[in-house]
């Protein structure tokens, strides 16, 4: 029964946390720089911002998954390609969040393209199907996603994204809708080394906006130590990374005030 009861007080909290600020997050790289992902280019951009996925060169296809609160009813995984193509570039995005009482699934097709020099927009259409046990049903939906990444120079990163701008609904004959969930962040690159980076997000239903910060220090293009923090609620992140010319392998663990420790691994090719 005490089981039964954390579990259903962990998804009800995970669940409003997931669908107002975090329906878009994935990779162990940010998750270990306190989830500050707008600005990063990274095969994970197709979740955490399509318009950077203009960065990336090569094309890269990466799994990710973290057991949220250590319960596997709570556990998240995501799987993402991404590639430049016809001019810009394109992602595929596929994710799953739950367990057999309750599970939430989405598909994102992402493309961006350069606007200016500096300037690039991405769009993400997404399919969203969530199952609920008994007589609670099931709910479907279309939706997409709009991202801004600018690069006013090498060392200096502007990005910012919208989830759901048109306020779509789960339903048509109901007004049961997903959240409008903003974000906006900016990087600094102090030295090759050294990677700051900032991010608030709010999702347009009265929820308080999320402020996070993240640093990330790199050791011969190869090695990387993460660490972050996001407030409201607090929750503590560190991560290490590795790089080589084929594999990206990166760990990260995160601790939430009220409903504790959260590992995550991400793997990209």
């Amino acid at each position: 029964m005490k089981r039964y009861l954390i579990v259903t007080f962990t998804l009800v909290l995970s669940i409003t946390a997931f669908s107002q600020s975090e329906y878009n997050f994935a990779g162990a790289r940010s998750a270990g720089m306190g989830r500050t992902g707008v600005t990063l280019v990274d095969n994970w951009a197709v979740f955490n911002n399509p318009a950077a996925m203009t960065g990336v060169e090569n094309p890269m296809a990466g799994i990710f998954y973290e057991n949220r609160f250590l319960l596997n009813e709570t556990g998240y995984g995501a799987l993402a390609f991404t590639s430049p193509l016809l001019g810009g570039s394109v992602g595929l995005g596929i994710s799953h969040y739950g367990y057999s009482l309750f599970q939430s699934d989405k598909f994102s097709f992402g493309f961006a393209q350069q606007l200016f020099k500096t300037v690039s927009m991405g769009v993400n259409i997404d399919y969203i199907s969530v199952r609920q046990s008994g007589m609670y049903g099931n709910l479907n939906a279309i939706n997409f996603e709009l991202g801004l990444f600018a690069k006013p120079n090498d060392n200096f990163s502007i990005g910012a994204h919208v989830f759901n701008p048109m306020n779509m609904s789960y339903f048509e004959d109901y007004d049961l809708r997903m959240p409008i969930a903003l974000k906006l962040g900016f990087s600094y690159l102090f030295s090759k080394s050294l990677l700051f980076a900032i991010e608030t997000g709010q999702a347009i239903n009265g929820y308080v906006p999320v402020f996070k910060t993240g640093i990330e220090y790199t050791i011969n293009n190869q090695f990387s130590m993460r660490t972050g923090i996001a407030l409201m609620p607090v929750e503590y992140s560190f991560g290490l990374g590795y790089h080589s010319s084929s594999i990206i392998f990166d760990l990260a663990y995160a601790y939430h005030e009220v409903l504790g420790s959260t590992p995550k691994i991400a793997v990209s090719y």
